[in-house]
């Protein structure tokens, strides 16, 4: 074989190698990718800038605005108000301090907030989108969790060991101790008689009689173990399982409520942080904080899917009450990503959305509260 042929030859199967080689997997981060679990399709849809250090986010059950905590500037753009249409830009809230997680009441027409300057409960009124009054709720509240008709919110206290309960109609705060470390997700049983907390510091949870909370007594509990760095805490619809996530080892733990014992334990992906279920109960969704993405899970067959998403870390999630879209926030990216939920026979909701273009370095060293400092 003369010199030339070998090259020709060589070069060839170079060439055969480059083709059948497989190439390495894109991960999805740009808007229209997906994922499917079983025959439903988790599409994003695309995503719009925030305020500073967007933490957590919450919807209106009426299904007409998004509202996201930006945690990262004090007395500044606290709150982004979006129409959840699915993600239109209408407003900034502001007023004294900063917003950690929100919820909306029942009618939509109130939204709560905590707030890390000077330990409050902010109330905002939703009719006209403007900051109505506070109160104060020592121990650095967290996350606030609404019963059913909206007349009580439960706050875990992550300084202080304990919870707090709020009468949304007389506005009194009352304090109740726990002596469990870093108390922070919460769910109620489908009767609301027991309050579950999610303790991150002391790796379990508690399950708390509240029908019978009296002021000024310690509340009736148990303690329950649970893996290392347990984050947020949500009932199923039919109120017969518990969903924990739990940082540590990167999973969801399932507990049935009847006995209180683990019965699944669902690796998603990296620190998963933040968990919904979805209205119609079919799914359940986690903001995986390390892994930038987001996690499905269907609760019938237990099918997991994780889809990537172009932020830095995920931290809050929170879905449209009629299951059509999933909000995911970026901390650090300082975003929020809409993804569509596409159930058999429905098809996307056009036109698309663009990405958010802000980039950001994934390996640089951050400095505060792992992200850049933003003055």
């Amino acid at each position: 074989m003369t010199p030339v042929t070998l090259r020709r030859s060589l070069l060839a199967v170079h060439l055969l190698l480059f083709i059948l080689a497989p190439f390495p997997a894109r991960a999805e981060r740009e808007v229209g990718d997906f994922v499917m679990v079983g025959k439903t399709k988790f599409m994003i849809w695309g995503g719009v800038s925030t305020g500073i250090m967007p933490k957590g986010a919450s919807t209106s059950p009426d299904n007409k605005w998004l509202f996201v905590s930006n945690f990262g500037r004090k007395g500044r753009k606290n709150i982004s108000v979006y129409h959840a249409n699915p993600m239109t830009f209408h407003k900034y809230i502001e007023y004294a301090g900063n917003s950690i997680e929100s919820v909306v009441s029942p009618d939509s027409s109130t939204l709560y907030s905590s707030n890390m300057y000077g330990h409050y409960l902010d109330i905002i009124d939703l009719k006209t989108m403007a900051w109505k009054s506070r109160f104060k709720v020592k121990g650095f509240p967290k996350v606030i969790l609404l019963n059913r008709d909206g007349s009580l919110a439960y706050l875990s206290l992550w300084e202080d060991r304990a919870f707090a309960r709020f009468d949304t109609k007389t506005q009194v705060v009352e304090y109740f101790r726990t002596g469990q470390i870093n108390p922070r997700g919460l769910a109620l049983s489908q009767d609301e008689a027991s309050l579950y907390i999610a303790n991150n510091g002391s790796a379990n949870y508690s399950v708390v009689d509240v029908k019978n909370l009296a002021a000024g007594t310690s509340p009736t509990l148990r303690n329950l173990p649970l893996p290392r760095g347990p984050r947020h805490a949500v009932m199923s619809r039919d109120g017969k399982r518990l969903y924990v996530s739990v940082m540590g080892p990167d999973v969801i733990v399932v507990i049935d409520t009847a006995t209180e014992k683990v019965i699944r334990t669902i690796t998603v992906g990296s620190k998963p942080k933040t968990i919904i279920e979805s209205t119609d109960g079919k799914f359940l969704y986690a903001a995986n904080y390390a892994g930038h993405s987001m996690s499905i899970i269907d609760t019938a067959t237990w099918e997991t899917k994780e889809l990537p998403l172009d932020i830095v870390p995920a931290s809050g999630i929170t879905a449209r009450q009629d299951d059509r879209f999933i909000y995911v926030t970026g901390w650090c990216t300082d975003d929020i990503w809409a993804v569509q939920r596409i159930d058999p026979g429905q098809g996307p909701q056009m036109p698309l959305g663009t990405g958010f273009r802000r980039k950001v370095c994934r390996d640089c060293k951050r400095d505060w509260m792992g992200c850049d400092l933003i003055k």
